[in-house]
């Protein structure tokens, strides 16, 4: 005894040449998005990185107008004090930088006071300086007497998703994108 009229038979599930077809399309799909999405996450990682350093040099330059005292970023190992080295990948502060030398986390009168620490970076990423620190005076323009550039470099990174930041003798930093090593 048949359940159906004649000529309505159901079909349940898909023919092998179905699945096949619907593998063939999901695997170009694939084979399409998932380099972009590699270029996606490298240029987000890099921008995330380049602009928590540029936030930092703000919040300096900011702090140091306000308090009316220099304020220093530095690289840091222990969150506490300065890193006198050009390797800022370990992290960095940033300080009142009341007492001499500039440049230094001192405990004079007033002791130096850290405003913020940030991590080391994450990932592998590199970021290296051609000064051991930044300092910007009162008016918010840099002490150190010259422009200071950063490299960061980020590990298997394609095209130009590295990032260069430049801090101009005016205080202001800008960030471009750098062809990868």
């Amino acid at each position: 005894m048949c359940r159906y009229p004649p000529g309505l038979i159901r079909n349940r599930g898909m023919t092998a040449v179905e699945l096949l077809f619907t593998m063939a399309i999901a695997a170009l799909v694939m084979a399409l998005a998932v380099p972009n999405f590699r270029d996606f996450v490298q240029n987000n990682r890099a921008a995330e990185e380049a602009n928590a350093l540029v936030g930092a040099l703000a919040l300096a330059r900011s702090e140091a107008v306000t308090r009316g005292v220099p304020v220093t970023v530095c690289a840091s190992t222990d969150n506490e004090t300065c890193a006198d080295a050009v390797d800022w990948s370990t992290g960095w502060i940033v300080f009142t930088d009341v007492n001499a030398p500039i440049g230094a986390v001192d405990v004079g009168v007033p002791p130096d006071t850290v405003l913020r620490a940030l991590p080391e970076l994450r990932n592998g990423s590199e970021l290296t300086a051609d000064a051991n620190f930044v300092s910007y005076g009162a008016n918010g323009f840099l002490s150190n007497g010259a422009d200071v550039s950063f490299a960061l470099d980020i590990p298997d990174c394609t095209g130009n998703h590295n990032r260069t930041i430049s801090v101009n003798l005016q205080g202001r930093g800008s960030v471009a994108n750098a062809a990868c090593d």
